[in-house]
C-alpha cells in the first residue's frame, strides 16, 4: 500500500523538478531577448510621439501624478515623453504622449487597452487622437459620446502628463 502511494508521488516530484528546471533555463535564455525587444519598441514609440528628439534621458517620476509611470527628457531640449497608465471602462489603458519644449502635445498614442470594441476602443481612432497634437491644454478636446468612461480616463491621463510636464519642466528651469 505504501508503495502504491510513494511511487506516483516520487514520479510526479521528479517530473515537476525537470519541468521547472527546463522553464528556468528557457527563461534565462529568453529574458534578455524579450527585454531588448521591449526597449526597442519603447524607443520607437518615443520617437513617434516626439520626432524632433535625438536621445531620451530617463527621469525620476517621484512627485508626479500616479498615471505617469515613466518620463523621459529629450537630450536636445525638444521636449518630454511620458508613459501613462490609467483605468478605463474595460481595464487598463497604456499610453505614450510627447510634449514639446513649448508645452504643446506633439502626439498621443495608445499602446494597449481592454476597452469594448466599437465603443471604448474609439479612443484609438484617428478622430479622437487627432484632437491632441498642438494642444497646450485640454480645452476644446471632446470626450467620445457613448464611451465617456474610456475617453474621460484618457483625458485624465493626458491631464496628468501636463501636470508632470509642469513639475519636471519647473525643475529643469
Amino acid at each position: 500500500m505504501m508503495k502504491d502511494f510513494v511511487a506516483p508521488v516520487a514520479a510526479l516530484t521528479v517530473i515537476c523538478l525537470v519541468i521547472s528546471g527546463a522553464l528556468a533555463v528557457t527563461n534565462s535564455i529568453t529574458s534578455p531577448v524579450i527585454a531588448a525587444a521591449s526597449r526597442e519598441r519603447a524607443l520607437v514609440a518615443q520617437k513617434e510621439v516626439l520626432q524632433e528628439a535625438d536621445v531620451f534621458e530617463p527621469l525620476d517620476v517621484g512627485g508626479v501624478p500616479a498615471a505617469v509611470t515613466e518620463a523621459y527628457r529629450a537630450a536636445n531640449g525638444a521636449g518630454y515623453v511620458f508613459m501613462l497608465l490609467t483605468s478605463g471602462y474595460g481595464g487598463d489603458i497604456s499610453m505614450i504622449i510627447g510634449i514639446d519644449s513649448a508645452g504643446a502635445i506633439t502626439a498621443v498614442k495608445t499602446l494597449s487597452h481592454s476597452e469594448t470594441e466599437g465603443m471604448g476602443a474609439k479612443i484609438t481612432e484617428p478622430d479622437f487622437e487627432s484632437q491632441f497634437p498642438g494642444q497646450a491644454n485640454l480645452d476644446g478636446v471632446q470626450a467620445i459620446s457613448g464611451a465617456t468612461i474610456s475617453s474621460r480616463a484618457y483625458l485624465a491621463a493626458v491631464g496628468a502628463a501636463f501636470e508632470a510636464y509642469e513639475i519636471l519642466n519647473g525643475e529643469a528651469a
